[in-house]
């Protein structure tokens, strides 16, 4: 293909519009405030904006854009790829546009009030004739090595924007040869259709539809067709919603009572934890699964048959023995006084046949702290630790989040307290002392991971505890709590350990 040269033009930030079909984004926004909301919230947005104003703007990488209709004599454009750019430098110029982290915005602002002098009103974008030209240089950029990977659900997006009324799902196989593009459509189809299910409980819609719910792990229920089946989907062979007539979207919303209740418990199993890519439930050879595919289809297992009790001895009509001859009473006669009948094992009994352990802690109304030795921390912290024990998540869960927030940081600053690197400031900047201090330990690797990098949906991350933190918007669910506690728990366990006793001298 011959080299051909786009044109580079230098645009006002305000002509800059937001791709409301971006990649990054799983579901469409309706607006740019509900894009720029999402970017804060799930792209660190804020971080971007950051590193601008601290290192300033600079554009080796220009935003790749379309025309957009103008507005006047002035021209628009809509950006294709630079998104998270474009979007710090509109939050810096006027923090207002996002709410949510305004007060994060101007104290970036204040905080560089010299570097935010500096700040680009214009910026140099490249200008691509047809979403069709940019699309190939845009996924090369992002499933390259110099780029931050999409995710599979980004990719999906992005494979599945390409089928039109002009292509075909057969022409992006040929267009991208060494692609799993039916298994892309899947995902992209599948996110679209949870996002318009009418479920019941409208935060297991917000899960279903968000990005906390990564395809690439729901796909390990819904590649099996009986499951797929329970909860009302089938594919063709493209990867494609059938009947494909109609759209995902509309799929959905006409979902019978029976797959609905289905695929409710379904995905309520995913956010409680219990199902993940590793589930047995989903191998069809497992002894799990015929039994989690018939509680999907509301097929009741068959009931266990009673154990057969050994027959009394019979008595002869006088109630003689036949082997002695004396007259024996009769248990069941009246004031015979033959004790009474054997009693079924009580199934609260310890050791009885029906024994039953201590309750599920996800059906609690309170975090379970077992384990946690808070005894020797000081008073204040262990009267913190006494009041998210006791705290209920279905009247308070965004007090036991913004408490539990508290009780990681003060923890952290307490384990640190006296040693050689003693910690101050805020959950991000405490944090790095355990991500230096224990980032290496495998037992808590991931833990710490998911607590330092994990987004804004990740219950028990940095983001998601300042997002609560810090916006009006943000909303938080019992469930939510109990998944962020999964998430914290551990290192709290690590940090409150007593120090190793030195080993007493040899006599």
């Amino acid at each position: 293909m011959a080299y051909e040269q786009l044109p580079m033009v230098e645009v006002d930030l305000e002509g800059l519009l937001l791709d409301l079909d971006n990649y990054r984004i799983p579901t469409h926004r309706d607006d740019e405030a509900g894009a720029l909301k999402y970017l804060f919230a799930s792209e660190d947005v804020l971080g971007a904006a950051r590193l601008i104003i601290r290192e300033g703007y600079f554009d080796n990488e220009v935003p790749i854009v379309i025309s957009a209709p103008p507005i006047g004599t002035s021209p628009r454009y809509t950006v294709l790829e630079g998104n998270r750019r474009v979007s710090a430098l509109k939050a810096l110029q006027d923090p207002t546009v996002v709410p949510g982290h305004e007060s994060q915005v101007r104290a970036l602002l204040k905080r560089y009030a010299v570097e935010a002098e500096n700040l680009p009103q214009r910026i140099r974008v490249l200008v691509a004739p047809d979403r069709a030209t940019a699309a190939p240089h845009v996924a090369r950029l992002h499933t390259g090595i110099s780029k931050r990977r999409w995710s599979r659900d980004q990719q999906a997006t992005f494979y599945y924007s390409l089928v039109d009324d002009d292509t075909t799902v057969e022409d992006v196989k040929a267009q991208y040869p060494d692609v799993e593009v039916a298994r892309f459509m899947k995902m992209a189809v599948m996110r679209r259709f949870l996002s318009s299910v009418p479920f019941t409980d409208h935060s297991l819609r917000e899960y279903a539809a968000g990005d906390e719910l990564a395809m690439s792990a729901f796909e390990y229920a819904y590649r099996n067709k009986d499951i797929a089946s329970a909860i009302g989907v089938d594919f063709d062979k493209e990867g494609m919603l059938l009947p494909r007539t109609s759209t995902p979207e509309k799929i959905a919303t006409k979902l019978p009572k029976k797959p609905l209740g289905a695929l409710e418990y379904l995905v309520g199993e995913f956010r409680a934890g219990r199902l993940n890519t590793r589930s047995p439930e989903f191998k069809k050879r497992s002894d799990e699964h015929q039994p989690f595919v018939d509680r999907l289809n509301g097929v009741s297992a068959p009931r266990a048959a009673a154990p057969t009790q050994p027959s009394p001895p019979s008595a002869s009509p006088t109630g003689t023995s036949p082997s002695s001859g004396t007259a024996t009473p009769s248990n069941n006669a009246p004031g015979s006084g033959g004790g009474t009948p054997p009693q079924p094992p009580q199934s609260g009994a310890a050791g009885g046949t029906g024994s039953r352990g201590p309750n599920h802690p996800d059906t609690k109304d309170t975090l379970d702290l077992s384990g946690l030795d808070y005894e020797n921390v000081p008073l204040n912290l262990k009267l913190r630790y006494f009041e998210l024990r006791k705290i209920s998540l279905g009247n308070l869960p965004i007090s036991a989040a913004i408490l539990m927030r508290s009780v990681l940081e003060a923890t952290i600053k307490v384990h640190f307290e006296g040693s050689a690197t003693p910690v101050t400031g805020e959950l991000s900047m405490v944090f790095k002392q355990v991500a230096s201090s224990y980032g290496q330990d495998k037992s808590l690797r991931s833990t710490i991971g998911a607590i330092q990098s994990g987004n804004a949906h990740k219950h028990g991350s940095i983001q998601w505890f300042n997002l609560l933190a810090h916006s009006a918007d943000a909303s938080v669910t019992a469930q939510d709590v109990r998944q962020a506690w999964k998430v914290v728990s551990p290192l709290l366990r690590h940090l409150l350990r007593p120090a190793a006793q030195p080993a007493p001298a040899a006599p």
